[in-house]
């Protein structure tokens, strides 16, 4: 064997070896980047615990729409009965109920306009049940925000909008009914966007970790908005124009087609 000879091998191998390394490591970097509270041990029968963040219940606001849903037990007719105001029927997508107006008010018939903005839902049921005992004992009121949406976009399975029908929802939560991310969302950035006396607040928080659960972010209002970034390698791909792609097409097929010639020949002396 000539030097060469032995030189072509050698680089070969050396070739062969650089590829293979740069292939784990991206595989691992790969890993990291997917795989959610990386700071839980991953030892069985181990328990973590973390402390969730407070959760402040909904502020009712102007524009807001609420299902008013009041219920009255009357003794003497020996039945109850039930005074559904404003409830969205089945099969409907409008949803139907009293807004809140710009004085933050709402009309109602019979009981006439309720003030309710600044009040949380169970501090509004008490306004109204008040407003109820002209008309009846002992009424049962019960209000729910009927137009608490979230938006979510960018790398999910099912971006879009969603209304929520339960008041507490957290980011974990949310990212599930868009089907959770996919695999080339950036899972540690994760962007929330939220309204606060007129203005937007951007803040980001991290699935990698377990901290996101001490986020002040971590329950989310109505009209929040999320979005998931795609990963740096993702979004380069997508930004590359087609004769860029075309000319690293042939360039990875020449070094190929090359490498494969200089095998043969190794082989062959």
């Amino acid at each position: 064997m000539n030097v060469r000879t032995y030189n072509v091998k050698y680089s070969s191998v050396l070739t062969t070896l650089l590829l293979g390394v740069i292939v784990m490591f991206s595989a691992c970097h790969s890993a990291k980047q997917v795989a959610y509270f990386q700071n839980v041990t991953d030892s069985l029968n181990t328990v973590t615990y973390v402390q969730n963040s407070s959760y402040d219940p909904p502020i009712i606001k102007t524009g807001d729409i609420l299902n008013v849903d009041i219920t009255n037990i009357d003794m003497s007719t020996g039945g109850q009965m039930t005074e559904a105001t404003g409830e969205q029927q089945a099969g409907e997508k409008e949803n139907k109920g009293f807004m809140v107006d710009k004085a933050g008010y709402i009309e109602m018939p019979v009981y006439g306009r309720i003030k309710l903005s600044g009040l949380t839902t169970e501090e509004a049921k008490e306004v109204v049940r008040k407003s109820c005992l002209r008309f009846y004992k002992d009424p049962i009121v019960n209000i729910r925000i009927a137009n608490f949406m979230i938006t979510i976009i960018g790398q999910v399975q099912r971006p879009g909008n969603y209304l929520v029908t339960a008041e507490k929802i957290n980011l974990i939560d949310a990212l599930g009914l868009a089907g959770d991310l996919d695999i080339m969302g950036r899972r540690d950035n994760i962007m929330v966007m939220r309204e606060e006396n007129g203005k937007t607040v951007f803040t980001r928080v991290n699935l990698n970790s377990t901290d996101v659960f001490q986020s002040e972010y971590f329950y989310l209002q109505s009209g929040d908005k999320i979005y998931v970034e795609p990963l740096k390698a993702h979004a380069r791909a997508g930004t590359t124009d087609q004769r860029t792609q075309s000319l690293l097409t042939i360039s990875l097929s020449f070094i190929s087609i090359s490498v494969t010639i200089i095998t043969l020949l190794t082989r062959l002396n």
